[in-house]
């Protein structure tokens, strides 16, 4: 049975949780968990049939469906059992998902008993409080001794005249959830306040890269969680996570979420920023002795998208630097690879959200691109970020 390992997801999409303007806490716990571990945007289908014109199969929806082309649903309960699992959305109409079937699988219609939802990354819950506002997330996989927290509740100092944060941590050796040694300790905005409260997130089972609207620039700030590809054989603390500047939810000079024309946007990101360790770290360098040291990506120029005019005006191209970025700690150290990023060369903001695939010399691929704010403080402009989605499995 085919799976797809990455997977990308939006707040367009059915279902899909959504992040409000004020302080409602456990808002950015909620959607972690169902993006992570759960899934959602759960619907019954009227019909599934195959689709001889196409050679895909067909699930109609007659009350309508808000999924998404080259997301990935999850089939379940559905007779014959070869229809259920993950599959790709190939094309959709208002109310009808057209999807990939198995290789092998025999086109007969089936009998719709179940039900289709969008396909999680299949993270899992180590701990969590009764209200689901402080979760221990695990990464699939035996790939190391760290966990992700997230503390969502309404902790103290958690909201403020200007910022709204959540509490993030890398932890290891956890028995229960408020018993742990944290390794390193920050925070995430936890509402989309002043903004057009939209989300983006791509990831897989061991890494996820989150991006969220917020503040009254309404920019998308960029956030990473989960282990790298290390080059350490047995390397136990390769995970790593960034985090806004500031812990101080009252500090003006944090930056004012209420402000759209300030030259100081510190609540910010650097995740699409090549050569910078501002706000990045990483759960041990590479001898693994106790101690959180930085990391960067190096790519190319300060950022991708600074590389070349768009179109290359030699011969109308676009262009896109698939090498793996490289990720290097404080003392130059070279540790392994970021997953799933590939670097756009040219900015070209029209392709957020959208995806490309079987391009010139890459047949097979197929990427997909979000918008993130590129430094913060005096230039927050948006970047391309790019992601490769076109592993599957089975």
């Amino acid at each position: 049975m085919k799976t797809y390992p990455t997977k990308f997801f939006g707040s367009n999409m059915q279902g899909a949780p959504q992040i409000s303007e004020d302080s409602a806490q456990g808002q950015v716990a909620a959607l972690l968990k169902a993006v992570l571990v759960d899934g959602f945007g759960s619907l019954a289908p009227d019909s599934i049939v195959f689709d001889a014109e196409s050679s895909l199969a067909k699930a109609t929806f007659s009350s309508g469906h808000s999924y998404v082309n080259d997301s990935v649903l999850l089939f379940e309960g559905v007779i014959p059992s070869d229809y259920n699992g993950e599959h790709r959305v190939i094309s959709i109409t208002s109310t009808e998902v057209y999807f990939e079937l198995d290789d092998g699988v025999s086109p007969i219609d089936a009998t719709v008993t179940g039900s289709v939802k969008v396909a999680p990354l299949g993270w899992s819950i180590s701990y969590s409080d009764a209200n689901n506002e402080v979760i221990i997330f695990t990464s699939a996989g035996d790939l190391g001794n760290v966990h992700f927290r997230i503390d969502n509740s309404a902790y103290d100092g958690w909201s403020g005249n200007y910022a709204r944060l959540c509490k993030v941590s890398m932890v290891e050796n956890v028995t229960d959830i408020d018993t742990y040694d944290e390794i390193y300790s920050h925070c995430w905005p936890a509402t989309a306040r002043y903004s057009s409260k939209n989300w983006n997130l791509v990831g897989d089972n061991r890494i996820f890269y989150y991006m969220m609207q917020y503040g009254a620039k309404d920019n998308f700030g960029g956030f990473v969680v989960g282990y790298i590809d290390s080059l350490k054989a047995g390397d136990r603390y390769h995970f790593i996570m960034n985090h806004v500047e500031n812990t101080n939810v009252s500090d003006s000079g944090f930056g004012r979420w209420d402000q759209s024309n300030s030259s100081n946007y510190d609540y910010y990101t650097f995740l699409a920023k090549n050569h910078s360790s501002a706000q990045n770290r990483i759960a041990r360098k590479y001898h693994q002795l106790e101690g959180v040291d930085t990391w960067m990506k190096l790519g190319m120029s300060n950022n991708g998208g600074d590389t070349m005019p768009l179109p290359n005006p030699v011969n109308n191209g676009f262009y896109i630097n698939t090498q793996k970025q490289m990720v290097m700690e404080s003392d130059s150290s070279f540790r392994g690879y970021m997953p799933l990023l590939v670097e756009p060369l040219s900015e070209y903001s029209s392709l957020h959200g959208k995806t490309l695939d079987n391009l010139p010399e890459l047949e097979g691929s197929k990427y997909v691109f979000f918008n993130t704010t590129k430094d913060h403080g005096s230039d927050i402009s948006e970047c391309l970020m790019g992601f490769d989605i076109s592993t599957q499995e089975g």
